[in-house]
């Protein structure tokens, strides 16, 4: 499931999951986040993004990374497109240390030699064409420093195949303070264009009152050569795979690519 959007406005950025139920992302989609974000900083460390300098949370979604990467001493500015997310995230911030920063943005405009680090989870996911994706690879290249780290993940193709092959429903049911919400996600397989087709359903329950959002919506999965290919065409090198947040794991072993990649030119 693609958590985090901060690109053009589109269709998707009516999701209701980013939207009317941006409250409830964090109790649906739950991420051992503190691990991962050990895992990231581990790598920033390695590439010497050090802590204290500056990092951009591309769609960011509820600040979940942004803030516990801040605890770890760096400085990072969460953007998303969901004015919805921005708000559950600047909530979610709390006593949290001064370094971590929200707002509302759109990553294919960002500030020239910005940061030193970006992290990009799943926003890729829901870019489906070929334009809109080089125009993200080309505002990373400009908004890095130079020999800047760039992290990202996206959905593999193969993998992805395999497991909504196996498993094209997912439910969860939570208690919520606002009542008994259950989400629905049902997955179709478009083969010719490496997309996934979704359908999903929110439904709450409070006291006698019931209410659903239902959506439809397309993922389009990536496989390495591709991302190998934007990549290079926009001055990034260096590039590390793996199957997950976790240096253990390697690629094919999960539906996702991990990319960390550094701006040589």
């Amino acid at each position: 499931m693609s958590t985090n959007i901060a690109v053009p406005m589109t269709e998707v950025h009516r999701r209701p999951f980013y939207t009317e139920y941006a409250w409830a992302f964090d109790l649906l989609i739950d991420r051992p986040v503190r691990k991962e974000c050990a895992v990231i900083a581990g790598w920033l460390l390695d590439r010497r993004v050090l802590p204290g300098t500056k990092i951009l949370d591309a769609g960011c979604g509820t600040g979940r990374y942004a803030i516990e990467l801040a605890r770890r001493g760096y400085v990072v500015h969460g953007m998303d497109a969901s004015p919805e997310l921005i708000e559950v995230a600047s909530h979610a911030m709390g006593d949290s240390p001064g370094g971590v920063s929200f707002g509302v943005g759109d990553i294919v405009h960002l500030p020239a030699s910005a940061y030193a680090a970006i992290l990009c989870r799943g926003v890729l996911n829901d870019i489906v064409d070929d334009p809109g994706r080089d125009a993200v690879f080309a505002a990373f290249g400009r908004a890095l420093q130079f020999d800047g780290v760039l992290i990202l993940d996206v959905r593999d193709w193969a993998a992805s195949v395999d497991r909504k092959t196996r498993e094209p429903l997912f439910r969860k049911r939570v208690s919520t303070d606002r009542g008994e919400l259950t989400f629905t996600s049902v997955t179709a397989l478009d083969r010719e264009n490496r997309r996934l087709l979704i359908s999903e359903r929110h439904e709450l329950i409070e006291e006698d009152r019931e209410r659903a959002s239902d959506y439809e919506f397309v993922m389009r999965c990536s496989d390495r050569a591709e991302i190998e290919t934007l990549l290079a065409r926009h001055g990034f090198g260096k590039v590390a795979w793996f199957g997950a947040y976790d240096p253990d794991v390697p690629i094919g072993s999960t539906d996702r690519l991990v990319a960390i990649a550094q701006r040589c030119a």
